[in-house]
């Protein structure tokens, strides 16, 4: 497995990382498919469950072409890679709910079923398989984004299908929570008071996934949040839920470089209130 990691916004990304980046599975893979004979018993393809569409692609090209082949959309691999040598970020991605772990032990599994000589052949549809994907409901969380997209629907009703039978909507928990929110810091004092009330907000909902932090800890919110542990990446995902969840506008910048959880609660509560509020 071969990765190129250079954390970017893609406006901000050099030709030559992005090119790095994408031919160390692009043309790897190729040659792989280039150069091995054909009628290979098997043709492993590790992908990923974040999205890796050329080695998907080139799974279900073979697949339509009478050959083996089978890209394995990985998630969290806990015990090997770049999450083994970083706990920090291992702490974050699975804090998410996004992803659930998969240990060496599981992954050997997944090889041993795949690579059967004896596995009957899949039509190209079935030549991509996503493993590790998460609900987060398992952990109290409500539902992740992604989820929300029609195709991955399923994933959010299999993860409520309790709270669904009882009459609760899938999702109406948070949604009131936002409202909540909003209409407190609108009807704050101050906008002390309403930095204050953002502040908490956004530290109970996405700092569990965003922020580093060990158990029982408190988030300093005179610190840099890139010091805290949101990267270009988390940033955009921080900056998405704020939009979701307070229906303000958020430029990305804001919630990186120098930008505190102290400043960007002032952000978010100047934007809650009609045009700020002088404090």
């Amino acid at each position: 497995m071969s990765i190129v990691a250079r954390d970017r916004l893609f406006p901000q990304m050099p030709y030559h990382d992005w090119k790095d980046a994408v031919n160390r599975k692009s043309l790897g893979s190729w040659n792989l498919h280039t150069v091995l004979p054909r009628g290979m018993v098997f043709f492993i393809l590790l992908s990923s469950a974040s999205g890796n569409t050329y080695e998907d692609a080139l799974a279900r090209y073979r697949v339509s072409q009478s050959e083996k082949a089978t890209a394995l959309d990985l998630g969290a691999m806990v015990d090997d890679g770049i999450l083994a040598e970083d706990p920090s970020l291992l702490r974050r991605v699975l804090a998410s709910g996004t992803l659930e772990p998969i240990t060496r032990a599981k992954f050997y599994g997944i090889l041993d079923y795949c690579c059967d000589p004896a596995r009957e052949s899949v039509t190209p549809r079935e030549a991509q398989i996503a493993l590790g994907l998460g609900t987060g409901r398992g952990d109290g969380l409500e539902s992740i984004e992604y989820q929300r997209q029609p195709m991955l629907l399923q994933l959010m009703l299999a993860g409520n299908r309790q709270q669904v039978g009882a009459g609760a909507g899938v999702g109406s928990g948070g949604a009131q929570h936002a409202i909540s929110d909003r209409e407190q810091i609108a009807a704050s004092a101050s906008l002390e008071d309403a930095a204050q009330i953002a502040a908490e907000a956004i530290i109970k909902k996405p700092a569990k996934s965003l922020i580093t932090m060990q158990d029982g800890s408190s988030v300093e919110r005179d610190r840099p949040l890139s010091v805290l542990g949101v990267d270009s990446l988390l940033g955009i995902e921080l900056r998405n839920w704020i939009v979701k969840q307070f229906k303000v506008d958020l430029a990305v910048f804001e919630t990186q470089g120098a930008a505190t959880l102290e400043t960007l609660s002032l952000f978010v509560a100047q934007r809650c209130t009609k045009g700020g509020r002088d404090s």
